[in-house]
């Protein structure tokens, strides 16, 4: 019996509990600051290697 009344429980509840697509169509979510700074820092570091790259590539050059 409480085998019963927990898997309806359970079933009202995913039945019932939003599945984002409204907050995924619009961006806006929880953490949307914290994943906005995510993907800057990402983007940062993209720059930061692309310049390490070049100045090496530059050393070498220099050193030959």
């Amino acid at each position: 019996m409480f085998k019963a009344i927990l898997c309806s429980a359970v079933i009202v509840l995913a039945a019932c509990t939003d599945t984002g697509d409204d907050a995924g169509l619009q961006g806006n979510h929880v953490w949307k600051t914290q994943t906005d700074m995510l993907d800057k820092a990402r983007e940062v570091e993209g720059i930061l290697l692309e310049g390490s790259q070049e100045q090496r590539r530059l050393i070498d050059e220099q050193a030959r």
